[in-house]
């Protein structure tokens, strides 16, 4: 699929197509057609992980993850479903709180399309309390604090891997210098 470029087909930096949505869709349509879990990888590894990294990522970021995630060297998931609430971001409980220039996260995300295989996370929270904006954060796999699991006997889609990932006092760090950890960072609008 790397060698296709089906990862991050739409963008058309890093070596990537940058192919429009209608061939986007036709691509997604015919992968369902074969699998829909083989379908769910794709599109949550490009629209769900690559988008918002090569959208709203700093330029470390994207230098970073697109590559890898685009080669299929590494494996990205989306947190915003949640046991609770669903994709509802209105009743999402999952919060962040900045602690110097860190962030740190509480919360649970369910129903995660490649969730516990994930070696980068795109998750979302409410910044400062159950009333503040919505966030996204890129979280590394083996983060202090983050945890997943996955959820099994499903009745559909068994051939996607669907997790669960935890946040307990999960630190971000919020501007850093250190190259191991420049891939773990809030991602805002540039």
């Amino acid at each position: 699929m790397a060698a296709m470029n089906l990862f991050g087909s739409t963008i058309a930096e890093y070596g990537l197509p940058g192919l429009n949505n209608v061939a986007y869709g036709l691509i997604m349509q015919e992968l369902e057609r074969g699998d829909s879990g083989l379908r769910s990888f794709v599109s949550v590894q490009s629209s769900l992980v690559m988008f918002p990294i090569w959208k709203y990522g700093s330029t470390a970021q994207k230098d970073l993850w697109i590559p890898k995630l685009a080669k299929g060297e590494a494996i990205g998931c989306f947190g915003l479903t949640e046991p609770d609430f669903g994709s509802n971001p209105g009743g999402m409980r999952t919060v962040a709180r900045q602690d110097g220039t860190d962030w740190v996260l509480n919360g649970a995300k369910a129903w995660i399309t490649n969730g516990s295989i994930a070696d980068v996370a795109v998750v979302w929270a409410k910044v400062g309390g159950p009333d503040g904006p919505v966030r996204g954060f890129l979280v590394r796999r083996g983060t202090k604090g983050f945890s997943t699991s996955e959820h099994r006997m499903k009745m559909s889609l068994r051939a996607s891997v669907t997790s669960q990932l935890a946040f307990e006092d999960c630190r971000i760090p919020g501007r850093t210098s250190s190259p191991k950890s420049r891939g773990s960072r809030v991602l805002s609008p540039a």
